[in-house]
């Protein structure tokens, strides 16, 4: 069973310690007329403060920042009254849950840690990028230790209700075959040396020689992969020999695309120009479009629907804490946040 998140906890409690992660949101003005000892909200005897809610929104706003999106300011007061919301439910199912935490606790939050130094690069980096966030390594141990607590007791409660049977999933399947055909498919890896669009002509000139020595290389019988580890740019795939695994059409860039696509298997194309400079391209293997036999999504069907269950469940959970705690919220509310716009999938 996959966890459940409820809402968005994971900007609440969990940091991103990714070193690639340059982004740095500015932090939001605290609020005219409170000071940072100030209460917002109680749940029972625990008090939440400006002091708490202040980082949780700056924290929301740097994830959302990354993506390469402004945050609409305009919203910021709707923004901390529903960050204030989640962190009444974080507080309810800590509260529901104190005395009765998972038996490896300790392990799993160690499990996690030990995960984002390896994310950020190691130990040093790890700390450093807590520093540059603003966070102590105890108070990530903390959230980490909470968000822990949160997923297992949500996954415990949504597990005891939630039954799919094999009936269920041959039923979803019988219902949305169309769901299950897959488009066709190529598997391609490339060579990139990056070239930014205003570029002046010499910096072309100088790619192009680069780019132009690689496909010598490969043509002359270099392994495609051996030359891809050595010379390309592209971060994503270069440890990999260049290989971007099996893509349908609509996720690469247009040039691209175009190009992996009238590749036969195995042969490998001529200068290749996007606007993330110039590829050598080598189509690797094909996928010809049709259905996926049940047998091979089932499993798939099944933790689809215990998810979409499992969320019903665990906002009727939350809501049964809520209506049994003595629950003040210390702001009014304001009218909605608007859903920001979606751009569709970036192009990879």
């Amino acid at each position: 069973m996959n966890k459940i998140t409820i809402l968005c906890l994971s900007a609440l409690l969990a940091v991103s310690v990714r070193a690639e992660d340059k982004t740095n949101a500015a932090p939001v003005a605290p609020v005219a007329d409170h000071k940072a000892s100030d209460v917002v909200a109680r749940v029972g005897k625990t008090e939440i403060k400006w002091e708490q809610l202040d980082p949780a929104v700056n924290t929301f706003i740097k994830q959302f920042t990354a993506r390469g999106r402004a945050f609409p300011m305009e919203q910021i007061d709707r923004l901390r009254y529903d960050v204030i919301n989640e962190m009444v439910k974080r507080e309810l199912v800590l509260q529901a849950t104190a005395g009765h935490e998972p038996t490896n606790l300790d392990a799993q939050v160690k499990e996690q840690i030990d995960q984002s130094k390896v994310q950020a690069g190691g130990a040093d980096a790890y700390t450093k990028a807590l520093g540059e966030m603003g966070v102590t390594p105890d108070e990530y141990a903390k959230r980490v230790r909470e968000m822990v607590i949160i997923q297992e007791q949500i996954k415990n409660v949504v597990d005891a209700k939630v039954k799919v049977t094999a009936d269920d999933t041959k039923k979803f399947y019988d219902e949305n075959r169309s769901k299950f055909v897959l488009p066709e498919q190529v598997r391609a890896s490339h060579i990139l040396i990056l070239c930014p669009e205003d570029a002046t002509a010499e910096v072309r000139t100088q790619k192009l020689v680069q780019i132009q020595a690689a496909l010598s290389l490969v043509k002359g019988g270099k392994e495609f992969a051996e030359v891809a580890q050595k010379f390309s740019e592209d971060p994503g795939s270069k440890e990999q020999g260049g290989d971007l695994g099996f893509f349908a059409r609509g996720r690469m860039v247009p040039e691209f695309e175009t190009a992996a696509f009238g590749l036969a298997t195995n042969e490998i194309s001529g200068v290749v120009t996007t606007h993330y400079g110039y590829h050598v391209i080598k189509a690797t293997d094909r996928k010809p479009a049709g259905e996926r036999a049940y047998a091979d999504v089932k499993t798939s069907i099944e933790n689809y629907l215990k998810n979409m269950h499992g969320q019903k469940i665990a906002q009727e959970y939350l809501k049964e804490l809520r209506d049994k705690a003595k629950v003040e919220i210390l702001i009014p509310e304001p009218a909605p946040m608007a859903a920001p716009a979606h751009n569709g999938m970036p192009m990879n």
